[in-house]
């Protein structure tokens, strides 16, 4: 499991975009992040239309578009990395850049450079078995997000096609930072009854307070869109430092 289900520790899921604001910075920031205790390091691969993702998010992705990153360059950086970090790494993109790139071919280099799951927001269970089967076939977790209007029926399904852990939209629309967070707890307890995988709540967390909030009920917390900012607000002026000073004061609330 990508998660940890024990309650003494919660597991810290951080977010950046793979090459913002450029692949060697990103590779700073992997190690950072693994060093702060980081549990799952998620990169996103740059997409053209991002439809899941704020402005905050969708700007770093055509950024680094624009920079020239692509899915293998990422895939050659956590080749290079995977020996040096404990941290799982998940790869998080949409649908089309991957099967664009060919499924299998994305699945085997995934496998072979250093990938331990796949998050495709874009991608609803119902048509993930091609891709869910050559997951499983090398090895790595298929995780499947699921929103506080999911009917059972799509919890379900979502659920019986995830490995690793269970991605649970705190609310409904994009992702960004927010200020006032919703009740979660009705959710989490639906999510409960119908599966037993590890439970991880992501969407508009951005301090130690709003963490506390989501991990009395969730196995672990996802960080996407606050440390995006930091990096866009010190792209010349440390922006490694100051997302691993961020990263560490809110590990400290779990």
């Amino acid at each position: 499991m990508l998660v940890n289900k024990d309650n003494k520790r919660k597991s810290f899921i951080v977010y950046i975009t793979g090459g913002f604001p450029d692949l060697k910075t990103t590779k700073k920031l992997i190690l950072g992040l693994d060093k702060a205790g980081v549990d799952v390091i998620e990169i996103g691969v740059p997409f053209s239309d991002p439809v899941a993702d704020g402005p905050t998010i969708q700007e770093s992705s055509f950024y680094a578009l624009q920079k020239g990153v692509t899915l293998k360059k990422i895939l050659k950086m956590t080749k290079e990395l995977r020996g040096e970090i404990n941290a799982a790494v998940v790869l998080m993109g949409y649908y089309n850049s991957f099967l664009k790139y060919g499924l299998s071919k994305f699945v085997t280099g995934c496998k072979n450079n250093g990938i331990d799951g796949i998050i495709i927001p874009d991608l609803v269970p119902e048509e993930s078995c091609t891709l869910s089967k050559l997951a499983k076939e090398n090895g790595l977790a298929m995780v499947f997000l699921i929103a506080p209007n999911s009917s059972e029926k799509r919890i379900r399904l979502a659920a019986s096609r995830s490995s690793g852990f269970l991605y649970c939209v705190s609310v409904k629309g994009i992702t960004g930072q927010r200020k006032k967070l919703p009740d979660i707890s009705k959710y989490i307890s639906k999510v409960r009854k119908i599966t037993k995988l590890p439970l991880a709540v992501g969407f508009g967390v951005s301090n130690n307070a709003q963490a506390g909030h989501f991990l009395k009920k969730a196995d672990g917390v996802i960080v996407g869109s606050a440390v995006i900012k930091i990096i866009k607000d010190n792209i010349k002026n440390k922006p490694v430092e100051k997302v691993v000073r961020f990263v560490k004061s809110l590990r400290k609330g779990f």
